[in-house]
Order: structure tokens, then sequence, then C-alpha cells
């Protein structure tokens, strides 16, 4: 609830600290720091799209991800390490590496997608259908409202 002594603004930043916090405590997976959580998830959704033999460009996670190059290295090597995936070097350009999810990757990412589809479902239980689709339509605006302004400061 938005306390009157605070201005929209604190109260804002306030909810969104707190909701974050909530976040990262219901939505772990056992085994996995949070930025492993994200990247075999977003590994997983970026492969579907990126159709090439040897899977995703390590330059296509780096943008995706919006790190830098050394942070996706360094995620890199522990979970290949740990045998979520696989890195290859392109044959045919050798600056290039690919990375793809192992069998015990995806079953980690089926554990990821189970527990982020529980977590929704308690959600939606407690907001009600209509609450949690009046949420996503505020936080859709929200969002379309941020990407429009940070473009016309890109310009």
């Amino acid at each position: 609830m938005h306390n009157p002594e605070e201005d929209l603004g604190q109260s804002v930043v306030r909810a969104f600290a707190n909701f974050k916090r909530a976040e990262m405590q219901n939505f772990k997976v056992p085994g996995l720091k949070r930025s492993e959580t994200r990247f075999l998830f977003m590994l997983h959704h970026g492969l579907r799209h990126h159709k090439h033999d040897l899977g995703m460009k390590v330059a296509d996670v780096t943008a995706i991800l919006r790190v830098s190059k050394p942070s996706v290295t360094q995620q890199m090597n522990a979970l290949e390490e740990r045998g979520f995936i696989i890195r290859t070097q392109d044959p045919e350009d050798k600056r290039a590496a690919y990375i793809q999810l192992t069998a015990r990757g995806e079953e980690v990412v089926a554990k990821i997608i189970e527990t982020f589809h529980k977590n929704f479902e308690d959600m939606t239980s407690f907001l009600g259908k209509e609450e949690m689709e009046r949420l996503i339509a505020l936080l859709d605006k929200l969002t379309e409202y941020l990407n429009k302004k940070a473009e016309s400061k890109e310009v």
C-alpha cells in the first residue's frame, strides 16, 4: 500500500524493491544461483529462435543478457564445468563460439520452467485471475512507456 508520507516515486521504488526481494526468495531453483537460472532459461529460449547446428552464438547470449562478455564467460565456465552446457568453436570462423544445453542442462531447464509455472499459478490463486490480468496489463503499459522513453533518449 502507498504510504501517504512518501511521494509516489518513492513508493514505486520501495514496492519494486520489496517485490524483487520476495521474488528472489520464491523463484529459487535448488543448486543454482539466480544468474545461472536466468542464463539457462534464456539459453533455452534463445536456442529455439537461433537455429544453428552448433547452438547459439556467445555474442548473441551477451546481447540478450545485457551483460559484459567477461561476465558471460565466467557464467559459461561454471555451467560448462557442471555439465549443463557445451561450448563449440565455429570451424569456419575461429573467433565465433557457440553454446548449447546438454541433456543435463535440459533437465535443469525443465525444473526451472516447472518452478516458474508453479509460482505463477500460486500468484494467480492468491490475486485471482482478474487482478493478475490487471497486473500484467499495467506492467505491459509501464514497460511500453519506459521503452519508448529510452528510445527517444538514444537518438
